[in-house]
């Protein structure tokens, strides 16, 4: 659980939006729900399920200056609240019968869309968020496999006051291993609306009963769910995109093995024409990696070891890619990378009679990836450290 300067951080950071938006209205804390997390699925008979996660200010209030103590027992700091109707707006107005105050929206830190949802279709969804006033557009957006929004929103972690702020930060540690794809509401917004490019939404799935985990993507196409990218496809992904600023690749040959960390990488795409026509997909990466770890023959300092190490990482990036690459072309034929966006731009004719089609012919264009490493630090330490025999 995090302490009273935690939760008093936390409330700031809720509250803020708030300000900003100018929605305060000189109410007191107690008078208000703070919604720190929402999630939205479609039910058996065809309904949207709104589900919110409530913050109760005064909890917070009273746990962080210690009311309650030795007393009576300590309030709960969140609810978790659903109901269900014909559209997302209804779905969303009709919860103020089921709880006792306005929800200030504005304060949402993750909306997670549920598998069943995505599946019919996230227009509707996007639809009413572009025109709702009081939504933050920074707010993350995942998809959940494996389980509801509300089983999700209903998790106690034990490590946060609120869930909805440990899923946040869960998916900014996952970042730094290249593993999520980070999605602000704004972002989605943007991929739906660009011609050339289907949306990719980060995962989230129930990692135990008290935690979460938040790998993958989720990959649509025509604003509908296809399927899934594991983490290392993921990063593959991600990777193609220049997206990757930190994570630890592990390679390894006959000659031992050792952990790469990677500092920072620059992807680049484009497509290939000869006569007029698509001929190939190209992915350009430049890497930089430092040495975390190593398990082999000989001194690190070598120049023959160092190049073997960067023909390793050039190796395993490009698998990864590959893997990536070659799941949203055979099972999604949906083009989440971009490659279409490249054509509109470079090959305009070519595109306005192509572009009804352009995930058909995406999904047969061969591809050349080209991966180039470069190791900047090996470490202090030049030879593996070896027990004495």
């Amino acid at each position: 659980m995090i302490g009273r300067n935690g939760k008093k951080r936390i409330v700031i950071l809720l509250l803020f939006p708030l300000l900003l938006a100018g929605c305060w209205n000189n109410r007191d804390l107690t008078e208000i729900n703070l919604v720190a997390g929402m999630g939205l699925d479609r039910t058996e008979d065809g309904k949207v399920l709104f589900t919110a996660q409530v913050v109760e200010p005064a909890a917070i209030q009273s746990t962080s200056s210690g009311k309650g103590k030795g007393g009576g027992e300590q309030p709960v700091p969140v609810f978790v609240k659903s109901y269900k109707g014909d559209t997302v707006f209804e779905a969303i107005r009709g919860m103020l019968t089921a709880v006792d105050k306005k929800l200030f929206l504005s304060t949402t830190q993750v909306l997670i869309l549920g598998e069943s949802l995505s599946q019919e279709g996230i227009e509707e969804v996007l639809d009413f968020f572009q025109r709702d006033h009081e939504i933050d557009y920074g707010m993350i957006v995942l998809v959940a496999k494996g389980a509801t929004p509300e089983e999700i929103l209903k998790i106690e972690t034990g490590m946060e006051s609120i869930p909805a702020m440990y899923i946040k930060e869960t998916v900014e540690n996952t970042i730094s291993r290249g593993t999520v794809k980070k999605t602000m509401l704004i972002d989605l917004i943007k991929e739906m609306g660009s011609t050339g490019r289907q949306p990719a939404i980060g995962q989230i799935s129930k990692g135990g009963e008290k935690e979460v985990k938040t790998e993958g993507i989720a990959v649509f196409k025509d604003g509908k769910l296809a399927g899934w990218l594991g983490p290392y496809e993921t990063r593959g992904y991600l990777f193609a995109m220049g997206k990757v600023k930190s994570a630890i690749v592990n390679v390894s040959d006959e000659e031992g093995k050792a952990a790469m960390e990677i500092m920072g990488s620059k992807g680049k795409i484009d497509v290939a024409f000869e006569n007029g026509e698509p001929s190939k997909l190209t992915v350009r990466v430049e890497v930089e990696a430092n040495v975390g770890g190593y398990e082999g023959r000989g001194r690190l300092d070598s120049p023959d070891n160092l190049h073997r190490l960067e023909k390793l990482l050039d190796k395993e990036i490009k698998k990864e890619i590959m893997m990536a690459l070659e799941k949203a072309q055979r099972e999604y034929s949906s083009d989440i990378f971009g490659f279409g966006t490249c054509v509109r731009k470079y090959h305009p004719q070519y595109w306005k009679n192509a572009k009804e089609n352009w995930d058909t012919i995406f999904s047969r264009l061969p591809a050349n990836i080209q991966v180039k490493s470069r190791i900047m630090r090996t470490g202090i330490i030049k030879n593996p450290v070896k027990k004495d025999e």
